[in-house]
């Protein structure tokens, strides 16, 4: 008995099968229609985004353009005041620094005084010698140089 059942409900299944699959040729059919239009939609919000977002777009790239134009403008506005602000605290470290000084002589004695000058002349002229010393060095270097390449070259 138990066979029977089984074979029945065989049957029924195939002939459920039958009109599932009839019923999926059916809406297979539509199935492209649909696809297409859903495909439609899918770029026709695309296309919305686009042009939503086009004018946006061409704003933020004209402002860049405009903060870009501003940007150069205040560089060398600041690369100026740099170079005219290094120029002003020297001439003002310098006035400070006379003045001060001026002030300090004032309470030395003159006999100190005077010798404030001696030194500063002679601090001078060491600073003179220091640099003739140098120029000295240089040439002195640059002699040195030829003769060893001049007997390189001999050499050669």
């Amino acid at each position: 008995m138990t066979k029977t059942t089984k074979t029945k409900t065989t049957k029924t299944k195939s002939t459920k099968k039958t009109k599932t699959v009839k019923n999926n040729f059916v809406a297979n059919l539509k199935t492209p229609a649909l696809v297409r239009k859903g495909f439609r939609a899918y770029v026709g919000v695309f296309g919305a985004a686009y042009e939503a977002a086009l004018p946006h777009y061409e704003k933020a790239v004209k402002s860049y353009d405009d903060y870009a134009a501003r940007g150069e403008k205040l560089e060398t506005i600041a690369s100026d005041y740099a170079n005219d602000t290094r120029k002003t605290v020297t001439e003002f470290a310098k006035a400070r620094f006379e003045k001060r000084s001026a002030q300090l002589r004032s309470f030395v004695p003159g006999a100190a005084n005077d010798r404030v000058v001696e030194l500063e002349a002679e601090i001078a002229k060491l600073n003179k010698k220091i640099a003739n010393t140098a120029k000295s060095a240089v040439s002195k270097t640059k002699k040195r140089v030829t003769t060893v390449a001049e007997k390189a070259s001999k050499a050669a």
